[in-house]
């Protein structure tokens, strides 16, 4: 199954980390199989099947993008992918102002870091930005979660790439 669409949402740091303290989430991991200046292509599990997804890499509001469901098989290799770039967070919702963020707490060698986005059906739609933002990271390229992902490992015998960790 394909599906398109246009990813629209805004992206801030988060200042008061206390926002989350308490509160359930899921871990999210996904891998980075490629990235370039127009095009970033990611691997990840949701709603307990493997997904792929094409994507615009501008940083801006509104970015299309794809998805693609995947045999079960062929997703776990890809995200087993030793090249791959990998990101780990914890992603808890928070109700504000009659909206729901998403609040990422990241984990591994961005631990400290915690972001919240907010989608939105229009890129001039409002909104009212919580108290526990701080600066909105939407259009800095070094805030998008591709560019936060770190390079797994880089296997370069097939004899290392065996006794390699699975994630």
């Amino acid at each position: 199954m394909l599906s398109a669409g246009r990813e629209i949402e805004r992206r801030f740091l988060v200042a008061d980390h206390s926002i989350v303290r308490g509160r359930s989430g899921n871990r999210i991991a996904q891998a980075y199989l490629f990235a370039d200046s127009r095009t970033i292509l990611r691997v990840g599990r949701r709603h307990g099947g493997w997904r792929l997804t094409v994507k615009e890499a501008d940083a801006r509001v509104a970015r299309r993008e794809f998805h693609a469901m995947l045999p079960d098989p062929f997703g776990h290799e890809l995200f087993d992918s030793p090249y791959a770039r990998v990101s780990v967070k914890c992603r808890h919702p928070v109700e504000h102002a009659g909206r729901l963020w998403l609040v990422d707490v990241f984990e591994g060698a961005m631990k400290g870091l915690v972001l919240a986005e907010i989608e939105l059906s229009d890129e001039a739609e409002r909104i009212d930005v919580p108290p526990w933002c701080g600066e909105e990271v939407t259009t800095v390229p070094g805030y998008s979660d591709h560019a936060l992902a770190v390079p797994r490992r880089l296997v370069v015998t097939p004899r290392e790439r065996q006794e390699a960790e699975p994630w």
